[in-house]
């Protein structure tokens, strides 16, 4: 299904940045109002693109929510009738992490569901949650069933890090995750490891914890130079943060802020060897999602400008789930494919995005 070219909302990018937008389309929408999002992406060796997201049926979101799946073996161009992985009565079920290829023949997904009370404080209104996985061995034909639950932080845990997995010299591989201390407080962003391709994880590292901030959303980059680096989210509008690790993951330094302030963030690395950065806005309503580029392995970053450009007026009253979540892949055509959950339209439908990036460097 290709879907329909992108008008509101449309890419706005520099005249010099280092990655042009070759197109921009609605991604496996149509039907009723519905709300597409928290998409996931992954490539497999074949070129097979699979991606995962939330479907919430209506515009508000009433713990009602189902972890999709659809597949790609024509760079996108076409995908199949989305599948539906995970559903539970009265749980809003989502990627808590998404994909995680560790070959074509281990395709971890991670199965989350939450419960929301919308009376709580912004912020706080989980009020429960749960997180399994599970495993595809034919490009995501097919799923096992639901493992046990995973709990890496004292409540909720979640395998956030849309570049997962990052394989190291020692034949382990690392993890972003983040989770919390208590309900839906106390955030903390770090990284575990496992020596069995997901079916067992270590304690975490963290990475970034505060008493009074909260850390979130974190993705890893491996630089030229061998080290890891890693951005955070900082709850609270904050501006996000950046750590490197120049032991595999097991140090980090001290988080420093960074010149943008962004969630649910997607790094990047361009053929030119810099660093690209997509993530929600969190200035001005966090209703856009923008990028950034560093060209010198994260110590400064410059602004490109929207892959998806905010309304001019408020998102409508009933929207209660944010844009944003932008994932990557490369394509076979030498492209980037990314997908990522726009805005609302008028009526509250929200269609995932697939744009497709020239990379220029």
């Amino acid at each position: 299904m290709r879907g329909a070219l992108v008008t509101a909302g449309a890419p706005d990018l520099v005249d010099d940045a280092p990655i042009a937008v070759t197109c921009a389309r609605r991604l496996l929408g149509g039907g009723a109002p519905h709300i597409h999002h928290m998409a996931s992406l992954a490539r497999l060796s074949t070129g097979r693109l699979v991606l995962t997201f939330s479907r919430i049926v209506g515009t508000r979101r009433r713990n009602n929510g189902a972890l999709m799946a659809s597949r790609s073996d024509d760079d996108g161009v076409s995908w199949t009738p989305p599948d539906a992985l995970y559903a539970v009565p009265g749980w809003d079920c989502l990627n808590l992490g998404g994909l995680t290829p560790f070959s074509d023949a281990r395709l971890l997904l991670a199965l989350g569901r939450l419960q929301t009370d919308p009376m709580l404080p912004d912020g706080e209104s989980c009020t429960g949650w749960r997180l399994t996985t599970t495993t595809s061995a034919d490009g995501g034909e097919t799923w096992a069933p639901g493992g046990p639950e995973v709990r890496l932080f004292p409540a909720w845990t979640e395998f956030y890090g849309a570049s997962n997995p990052h394989r190291l010299a020692d034949g382990r591989h690392m993890l972003a995750v983040i989770g919390t201390t208590g309900r839906d407080s106390g955030w903390q962003a770090g990284v575990c490891f496992t020596e069995d391709q997901g079916a067992t994880f270590s304690p975490p590292v963290i990475v970034a914890a505060h008493p009074t901030l909260g850390f979130g959303d974190m993705d890893a980059a491996r630089l030229d130079d061998g080290r890891f680096l890693a951005v955070a989210r900082v709850f609270g509008g904050h501006p996000s943060v950046c750590s490197v690790s120049n032991d595999e993951g097991r140090t980090w330094s001290e988080p420093r802020p960074l010149e943008f302030c962004g969630a649910n963030v997607k790094l990047q690395r361009l053929r030119g060897g810099q660093l690209l950065c997509a993530y929600r806005d969190e200035r001005g309503g966090g209703a856009g999602v923008a990028c950034s580029v560093s060209e010198d392995a994260g110590a400064t970053w410059r602004r490109l400008g929207w892959l998806a450009r905010p309304p001019d007026g408020a998102p409508p009253a009933a929207f209660m789930v944010r844009c944003g979540y932008p994932d990557m892949a490369p394509l076979r055509s030498g492209l980037l494919g990314c997908v990522l959950a726009p805005a609302p339209d008028a009526d509250g439908t929200v269609d995932l995005r697939w744009l497709e990036l020239e990379d220029r460097t």
